[in-house]
């Protein structure tokens, strides 16, 4: 189930038949059905319901009840709307094989062989980034660009509160670092936590673990560890 944020309403997807699927919100079933259908998400701050569906044997997004984008794709899912709701980005695949991301109905050039992770927002709304894998590799790919350095894991990417700059935590041999617009900061460390930036952007906390003992590092987002 998916509350709304008052908490005044609360959605699932539900069965009806066989073959037959829809949203409930409140115990009320929407009126049309579909083939299948995905978890609902509600626009930030409205009663407005978005889930992805299936529609004659393809995925779309729907909108109370209402498919909202032309577009049809293999499978969709993992849909994540912009901070103040007013963008819709999922993660998508055209074709067996080859996903990617959905924004606003434009879906992006660059596909990836094995998945792609939930896409995350810049706070403006106006990028988009997700963690990709490809060819057994972990990566991060920022408004259809894929980053050139690959990894053994990558986790959520972090943007800076202007939306300008995009940081995330990386491993590559058991040792754990922050890349920062596509490349990664030395040093490695032993552990690591998601990096923070600070409200104006110009620096970052890092929280690892070095030589057995936890160490916080604010850095210079200009400079690195370097500066």
């Amino acid at each position: 189930p998916t509350f709304s944020d008052d908490g005044e309403r609360v959605a699932a997807e539900v069965r009806l038949d066989i073959c037959e699927y829809t949203l409930a919100e409140n115990a009320v079933p929407w009126g049309n059905t579909f083939g299948c259908i995905w978890e609902p998400t509600y626009r930030n701050g409205s009663c407005r319901l978005v889930a992805p569906v299936r529609v004659d044997g393809s995925w779309t997004i729907a909108e109370n009840g209402e498919p909202i984008w032309k577009s049809r794709f293999m499978q969709m899912w993992n849909q994540r709307l912009s901070p103040d709701g007013s963008r819709i980005a999922a993660v998508a695949t055209t074709s067996f094989g080859k996903w990617s991301v959905v924004v606003d109905d434009k879906l992006w050039k660059s596909t990836f062989n094995n998945l792609v992770l939930p896409p995350v927002f810049s706070p403006d709304g106006a990028r988009v980034a997700a963690t990709v894998r490809n060819d057994g590799r972990w990566g991060l790919a920022v408004d259809d660009r894929p980053w050139s350095e690959t990894y053994d894991m990558v986790w959520d990417p972090v943007f800076s509160p202007d939306g300008s700059r995009v940081a995330v935590k990386v491993e590559r041999d058991g040792r754990y670092a922050v890349a920062v617009d596509g490349r990664p900061w030395s040093p490695w460390f032993d552990m690591m936590w998601d990096p923070i930036f600070s409200a104006d952007g110009t620096r970052m906390l890092v929280r690892v673990v070095e030589d057995g003992h936890f160490v916080r590092h604010v850095v210079d987002v200009a400079t690195g560890f370097g500066g």
